[in-house]
């Protein structure tokens, strides 16, 4: 089966882009290729580069955006605020369908970001059969942020593969350790991104956890 992910996170900043770029990295390594896509582009014009193309350009490999509106909003926030229709499931899942091959798609902030007034961005997920990765950004109210997801995730049929722990502030050395704990009785493979105000030593690092999960499920999947 062509593996084809959705990176999601428990909020917005909280290293979803970086996780995407090592998970295509990994992909790429693996098949020859990867596709990096971007459903709702939101906080940027035309001319700025966005979180697919930033992504893409760490993992060597292609980029697409469904759609971009310039207001730092909700999808369907900026839409309204663009006079222009707001992205349906249908929509997107159709152009992510036209795309061959490995994929890993990005959200925007949370799993449940609606992209208008009925659907979300997960709902495209789950339409598209796409499998999760969840981001957990490490700082206070991630638990909650993160079970409430999960939880949300698994509403819509949505299989989630693993779980990214990412420090994108310096935090207590305990900390990581004691969200480890609440999260581990999920039965999802955890991994951990450690803190580094490098980009590149972050990505290197985010492709190394990627690694071992994408290990991890492969040997889950042969003892099963």
């Amino acid at each position: 089966m062509t593996p084809r992910f959705y990176v999601t996170g428990t909020d917005t900043d909280v290293g979803k882009t970086v996780v995407t770029a090592a998970a295509a990295r990994v992909l790429r390594e693996r098949h020859g290729f990867a596709t990096i896509v971007k459903i709702a582009q939101t906080g940027l014009t035309h001319e700025e580069r966005g979180d697919a193309e930033l992504a893409a350009t760490l993992a060597g490999c292609d980029w697409r955006e469904v759609v971009r509106f310039p207001k730092p909003a909700d999808a369907w926030t900026a839409a309204r605020d663009a006079g222009r229709p707001p992205l349906r499931v249908a929509e997107a899942a159709q152009a992510i369908a036209a795309i061959a091959g490995p994929l890993v798609v990005e959200g925007s902030g949370g799993a449940a970001v609606p992209l208008n007034e009925t659907e979300s961005i997960t709902d495209v997920a789950s339409r598209c059969g796409l499998e999760a990765l969840l981001v957990v950004g490490l700082r206070l109210g991630c638990l909650n942020h993160a079970l409430l997801t999960l939880e949300y995730l698994a509403r819509r049929d949505v299989r989630v593969r693993g779980i990214v722990l990412c420090e994108r502030w310096p935090v207590e050395p305990t900390y990581p350790g004691d969200v480890r704990r609440v999260l581990e009785p999920t039965g999802i493979p955890l991994a951990r991104v450690p803190y580094s105000k490098d980009p590149g030593t972050a990505f290197d690092a985010a492709v190394t956890a990627l690694t071992s999960l994408s290990s991890r499920n492969d040997a889950s999947t042969s003892s099963a």
